[in-house]
């Protein structure tokens, strides 16, 4: 699998750009998902599957790193092209591949809540 980061919420170029800049650098393939396709498990994502989801936003913005070597770097990367603190950030793994960006949003936007003892 190549180096991707899916991106959720990056709605307009000013947006887009400077991450897609910062991540050219890593060497790692940004894809910005279109609402269209929230619906759809991460890992049909990274094959290029489309889906017909016609709800409304996630609530906020969200990136997954997926097979990312420098994780760190990437982060950091990220975080200075303005994916900051309002940006959810996942891992790709074993176990949420399957889950579309729906649920794993409502996870992280859970488990956000729970650390600042909502």
């Amino acid at each position: 699998m190549k180096e991707t980061l899916l991106l959720f919420g990056f709605d307009t170029l000013p947006e887009l750009l400077p991450v897609h800049g910062a991540m050219a650098k890593l060497g790692v393939e940004v894809v910005a998902v279109p609402r269209r396709d929230y619906l759809v498990t991460l890992e049909k994502l990274l094959v290029g599957e489309h889906g017909a989801y016609a709800g409304g936003p996630l609530g906020g913005r969200m990136a997954v790193l997926c097979d990312i070597a420098q994780r760190d770097t990437a982060l950091d990367a990220l975080r200075a092209a303005g994916g900051g603190s309002d940006c959810l950030k996942a891992i790709l793994t074993a176990h949420n591949r399957k889950w579309s960006a729906v649920q794993l949003y409502g996870e992280l936007q859970r488990e956000r809540e729970s650390f600042r003892g909502k």
